[in-house]
């Protein structure tokens, strides 16, 4: 087998790695990255609110109390930054868990 003109990698070392082609290899590796991207943000979202001990619409509604027994205990510029990671992570999970939907397994 010889490689494509204009081709990075060629096909013979897919072959090599155990996939058909250059699409299922392509196809096995995004889910991968995904899967890693998705679990690195879920485990953002699991820090917040075991950090809180709270889920973030319920961190939502009790940030804007001052004197909330739990939440007095982190400053204020914390908070904005946490939550502001918080919802980052949501998105991308969010994202990245569509993106894994249209690919197929």
């Amino acid at each position: 087998m010889s490689a494509s003109v204009g081709q990075s990698v060629p096909e013979a070392i897919i072959h090599d790695l155990g996939y058909q082609n250059i699409d299922d290899f392509l196809r096995v590796q995004v889910r991968h990255v995904l899967e890693q991207k998705i679990n690195y943000y879920q485990s953002r979202i699991d820090f917040y609110q075991q950090k809180y001990g709270m889920s973030i619409d319920e961190f939502h509604s009790r940030v804007v109390d001052q004197n909330d027994p739990v939440l007095s205990k982190f400053g204020v510029s914390e908070k904005e930054n946490d939550d502001f990671d918080w919802d980052d992570a949501i998105d991308f999970v969010r994202i990245y868990t569509a993106d894994l939907r249209q690919i197929r397994p």
